[in-house]
């Protein structure tokens, strides 16, 4: 193979002078077609761990958004404007897409391992993913990059003994044409794996985004809170009610302030140190301390801080064994 993706994009005449128009089409659709797909994955993977999905989340549309930018500046010697040519920051934007992808695999590889039953704490024994899908896709995906890093990084150490050997071989480009060695090889085999990453993985995921989490013992159920004459009359408090009507169904209060900080509408509405507070409560609570010694701890909390009135009562309930 002796021509790079990009070469599809290029009006030049040794490139695709009669087709490359194509090529940006192409990469403005991928953009509208596959941000939604993204969204769906990280809908899905947030209930894993939040934190890394949010990461793994960003590299991914930062990719994506790439290829839009990739289609709009073809690889082309026409000036953009004054001396700067196409080119030049196609390659910048290819580089970036590339990276970003590639931190982006192994981070969704990451959130798939962190929810097997030994790792995962978060869903206790029960996994969110079907591995028997999830981990067929993913380790594909994974096999196929690691050989396009290995063998680009293996070329850079062989080329040179070759050289050394044979000065008349050429450049590191044109030596490696029509081998194993081939960049453009390499290359199209990545975008071939995350294309098909990207387009078969949302496949694998679970149509709900519930996330149901196993009971837990010696904490009160949601219903119990909400049915003893709590009044949710607060704006973090009704975003708390929303969540239970969505049908997130969390078999424990405990369990709940435990994981508040999974979700972005907490962000903006409690401080971190508020919800700091909350999740230490809800591990207390799980874990079995005394009720006494957590209300306690409410109550002189409680005292410093105006944010967190409306959840003492939930919390002292909480605390309260069956």
């Amino acid at each position: 193979m002796t021509a790079t993706f990009s070469f599809l994009g290029s009006n030049e005449q040794n490139s695709n002078p009669n087709g490359w128009y194509w090529f940006s089409i192409g990469m403005f659709t991928s953009f509208f077609v596959e941000i939604p797909l993204i969204m769906y994955v990280y809908q899905r993977l947030r209930l894993v761990n939040f934190r890394l999905a949010k990461v793994s989340n960003g590299f991914w549309l930062t990719g994506v958004s790439s290829q839009f930018l990739i289609g709009v500046f073809r690889s082309s010697r026409d000036k953009v404007f004054g001396k700067i040519e196409f080119r030049k920051i196609h390659n910048i934007v290819a580089i970036i897409c590339f990276l970003s992808l590639l931190v982006g695999a192994p981070c969704s590889a990451a959130l798939v391992a962190y929810d097997k039953p030994k790792s995962c704490t978060n869903y206790g024994k029960k996994n969110l993913l079907n591995h028997r899908l999830t981990d067929v896709c993913i380790s594909l995906v994974m096999l196929s990059l690691f050989l396009v890093v290995l063998f680009c990084v293996l070329w850079q150490i062989v080329y040179p003994i070759l050289y050394k050997q044979d000065p008349t071989i050429g450049s590191n480009w044109t030596a490696g044409m029509n081998t194993i060695w081939s960049f453009p090889l390499w290359e199209n085999v990545c975008i071939i794996t995350l294309y098909i990453y990207i387009l078969w993985f949302p496949f694998t995921l679970p149509a709900r985004t519930d996330g149901k989490r196993p009971k837990q013992r010696n904490s009160c159920s949601f219903s119990r809170v909400n049915y003893n004459g709590i009044e949710l009359k607060t704006e973090l408090s009704r975003m708390w009610f929303e969540i239970l009507k969505e049908n997130v169904e969390f078999r424990s209060g405990a369990d709940f302030l435990e994981h508040l900080a999974d979700y972005d509408e907490v962000e903006g509405l409690l401080s971190g140190k508020g919800v700091s507070f909350i999740q230490s409560v809800g591990k207390l609570i799980i874990e079995g301390e005394k009720a006494a010694n957590v209300q306690k701890m409410i109550k002189e909390f409680g005292k410093e801080s105006n944010e967190l009135w409306q959840w003492k009562r939930v919390m002292i309930k909480c605390a309260e064994k069956k």
